[in-house]
């Protein structure tokens, strides 16, 4: 099983981009040129209300700087996403630039990057 977080993007839309946790960072050795498969699940207000469900599977490129991951910005236009929301994104595996899949913390969900709780409804 993968890690679940749930934060706020940084930089402008459409441009977003998300953070790694550190400690996932590190152990996984996710840098500069590898890819991660996630699952692009919801987005979320302030309070944890949800606002939208994407439910897409999607491949973010870690470029820039180690450890932050850019969602394509076809994906954040074709959504009308501004930015300023939570998102929960499930970080699967990492495609490291010789072509080599690791699986994320297989075998259990991991819950690192919660910013905001989502309500139950």
């Amino acid at each position: 099983m993968p890690e679940k977080i749930i934060q706020k993007s940084r930089n402008f839309t459409p441009n977003l981009y998300f953070v790694v946790p550190f400690e996932t960072k590190i152990k996984f050795g996710i840098k500069r040129g590898c890819k991660l498969q996630c699952f692009f699940g919801g987005v979320y207000d302030v309070e944890g209300n949800l606002l939208q469900k994407i439910d897409k599977e999607i491949i973010c490129e870690v470029k820039v700087r180690d450890g932050r991951f850019y969602v394509d910005p076809k994906l954040i236009q074709e959504q009308n996403l501004v930015g300023t929301e939570y998102y929960e994104i499930i970080l699967k595996k990492l495609i490291k630039p010789n072509g080599e899949e690791v699986e994320i913390y297989p075998g259990e969900m991991v819950e690192k990057e919660i910013r905001v709780t989502p309500k139950k409804g």
